[in-house]
């Protein structure tokens, strides 16, 4: 399922619902949001290197990718900076900007997918889900920005 088809379910999800139903689906859109972010940044990268690259070069960075390197703010920013430490600096700018809002839902999109994981998760609600989901789309956009600035 889509990323935006878990939001729109999530949306439109019928108030007479269950909380137990609206909790759960917040918590997957949780899990689904980060695993987009890390799914976008491995397809890219692989995608670049395949277009840019030595087939030996393709190969040495695609056997790095998709092994759960994660998605905290420090880890992307280290993954494109080494590819480029320009795309670094343009994706820091964009985490850190409007006092660090997207810094700041990555951090805590990234803590609380962790926290579900391990049996947890009760601070997820369908706002901060969803507040998430639509962050994970935009840096999918800023890393898409990166890797094809076309």
């Amino acid at each position: 399922m889509d990323l935006k088809e878990v939001q729109a379910c999530l949306r439109d999800l019928d108030r007479d619902a269950p909380d137990a139903v609206s909790r759960a689906l917040a918590r997957y859109l949780t899990v689904r949001s980060v695993g987009y972010i890390e799914a976008v940044r491995d397809d890219l990268a692989d995608l670049y290197a395949s277009v840019t690259g030595h087939p030996r070069l393709h190969r040495r960075i695609v056997h790095h990718l998709r092994g759960g390197l994660g998605a905290t703010p420090e880890q992307l920013l280290t993954f494109v900076g080494s590819f480029d430490k320009d795309w670094r600096i343009a994706l820091e700018a964009v985490l850190d900007a409007d006092d660090q809002s997207l810094r700041g839902q990555l951090g805590a999109m990234v803590a609380a997918r962790k926290k579900i994981a391990h049996g947890d998760g009760d601070q997820v609600t369908s706002g901060r889900a969803l507040a998430w989901s639509d962050a994970a789309l935009q840096l999918g956009k800023e890393l898409n920005k990166l890797f094809d600035p076309v």
